[in-house]
């Protein structure tokens, strides 16, 4: 819901700043985490199973935040969860005990999972619809530098105070984040809310870009989880807090000198030089005796991430429609939950039998992998999906971006069997039917069923389906025959063959008019002669009732 052309509007500043503290709030404890472990008796593979419990119902949950991030008032849910993620840090002091930090951590993943998405779906809210993808890359940088300045803050409230105190400051940050989001002023409409289904809950076409960067942040949750343990092993203690000053450092240098170039789209050859960069990085552990070493270490780690992090970020938010982008974001970031977690599990393992240092290097595999899968297929995957949304950037094509691009349709030789199926196993109430090469050739729904099994005389227009379906409801033996007589009916013959279409290309005005003159309460959207889209009555409904609270909310402000 963008409210003026700028990128750096109030509402964008304020959630740059909540979400920077409240990811310094958050990676600021896991550096903490295992060193109070360790005081309070959990040491070896616990420490890893402590670290990683967040991580389970973090993926867990991921598609429920998106549900609710998409059918409820996202800033709502979003005050609401960061209220819960704030109480989780003083539960540390009050529960020191093994099976219980592990519930402590289990909740943080849930709340965290919602707090997470909302922010960059709310950034993306308030950025001008044309300015998307330069804005979110510029939010995404939040996570890298909340990540790298998180375990800094860390390490030094642990070496100047107790471990109990830490999280006290911990829980200190994440109020002054609460408090400052809710200075914003973001406002939705009611949102028709959708019955939850699993498999809604995940945004596919984000899926390619979460699968590649989980190889990517494997090596991140190692080395944020136990960059301290090594300075121990190594003698270097004095070096880590430094260590983490550097990594800032080489984000900010990578934020500076390659925005003009992400800006550009010149997004490949990022890629691959932040992952030669990462590789060698993470292979130099194996040979780590000084610090000196570690500090250019922690530099180049904080450049190639730098890169990496806020690019793939801008992949999925800038081609995601605006009604998606709850679940578009849910769905990518399971890559951080499942990476880090990876990450800090297989350290925890095998911290015990190889070392720290040869188990940095080995992670080095990660990013070779994730560049295979980059090159194999994210590149052309994305470069097809940007293709494709370009027409977004125009706010005049409204179908681009606000259809719904997920088509179920119909086969002209399907029978009502098929028809009932369909509706049923998809959650649907209409769909195209279409010929062997795409073309639309009509359409049904379930009120042309019902219509057509009624027992009275009443004329067919203007028949809601569910008062036709009390209207013919009668499961006597006569019905069960008539229902049984029609279900090897093709389709055309209880379907419209005349179907009510309308261009990719139409105009909001076009489409307004095309579904009040004709009656009806969606429609395919074809391009090229192929079914593209389909566009609904609550679809219009929603987008109006969006510009005209910001153009509400423009009055006030001026």
């Amino acid at each position: 819901m963008e409210k003026t052309e700028k990128i750096w509007n109030k509402n964008f500043v304020l959630l740059f700043i909540t979400n920077l503290l409240v990811l310094a709030a958050f990676y600021a404890s896991i550096p903490i985490i295992p060193i109070y472990c360790q005081q309070i008796g959990i040491t070896g593979s616990k420490i890893g199973i402590v670290l990683t419990a967040m991580s389970v119902t973090t993926v867990l949950f991921r598609p429920v935040a998106g549900y609710l991030l998409d059918n409820f008032n996202r800033y709502r849910v979003y005050l609401l969860f960061l209220g819960l993620f704030c109480l989780a840090f003083p539960s540390f002091i009050l529960f020191p005990v093994f099976g219980l930090l592990i519930l402590i951590r289990l909740f943080m993943g849930a709340v965290y999972s919602v707090c997470g998405s909302a922010t960059m779906t709310l950034a993306s809210d308030v950025l001008p619809r044309t300015k998307i993808t330069p804005g979110i890359s510029r939010f995404a940088f939040t996570i890298s530098i909340g990540m790298a300045v998180g375990p800094f803050v860390g390490i030094q409230v642990q070496n100047h105070m107790s471990s109990k105190a830490s999280f006290l400051v911990i829980f200190a940050i994440t109020l002054a984040a609460l408090i400052c989001v809710s200075f914003c002023k973001i406002s939705y409409p009611k949102v028709e809310r959708k019955k939850f289904v699993l498999r809604e809950a995940i945004y596919n076409p984000a899926l390619p870009f979460m699968f590649n960067m989980m190889f990517l942040m494997i090596p991140y949750g190692a080395v944020i989880a136990y960059s301290s343990m090594l300075a121990q092993e190594k003698q270097l203690t004095s070096v880590i807090p430094y260590f983490y000053i550097f990594l800032v450092a080489g984000m900010l240098v990578s934020k500076l000198s390659t925005q003009k170039m992400i800006d550009d789209g010149k997004h490949r050859i990022l890629v691959y030089v932040s992952l030669a960069i990462l590789i060698v990085t993470m292979a130099s552990y194996a040979f780590l005796t000084t610090g000196i070493h570690l500090l250019i270490a922690g530099f180049f780690f904080g450049l190639g991430y730098g890169i990496l992090q806020p690019l793939f970020q801008s992949f999925v938010t800038g081609t995601t429609p605006a009604p998606k982008r709850g679940v578009a974001n849910a769905t990518y970031l399971l890559s951080y939950d499942i990476g880090i977690g990876i990450g800090s599990l297989l350290m925890g393992y095998i911290q015990e039998t190889i070392g720290l240092s040869v188990g940095f290097a080995l992670t080095a595999v990660s990013y070779v992998i994730g560049g295979i899968v980059y090159a194999a297929y994210v590149d052309r995957y994305y470069c097809k999906l940007s293709s494709n949304s370009s027409i977004h950037s125009d706010p005049s094509n409204f179908l681009s971006q606000y259809m719904k691009h997920e088509v179920y349709s119909l086969q002209e030789d399907a029978t009502v069997r098929d028809i009932i199926a369909c509706f049923s196993n998809k959650y649907i109430n209409g769909a195209p039917i279409v010929s062997a090469n795409g073309t639309a050739v009509g359409f049904i729904s379930d009120g042309d069923i019902m219509r057509y099994l009624r027992e009275d005389d009443r004329p067919l227009f203007a028949i809601d389906s569910s008062a036709s379906f009390m209207g013919f409801w009668n499961p006597d033996t006569e019905f069960e025959q008539k229902l049984n007589s029609i279900m090897d009916l093709n389709v055309l013959e209880i379907g419209t063959n005349k179907p009510i279409t309308i261009s990719a290309n139409a105009s909001i005005e076009d489409v307004c008019k095309l579904l009040s003159e004709a009656g009806v309460k969606k429609a395919p959207v074809v391009a090229g002669g192929k079914v593209v889209g389909i566009i609904t009555r609550s679809i219009i409904t929603h987008y109006l009732a969006n510009r005209f609270l910001e153009h509400t909310q423009k009055g006030i402000s001026n």
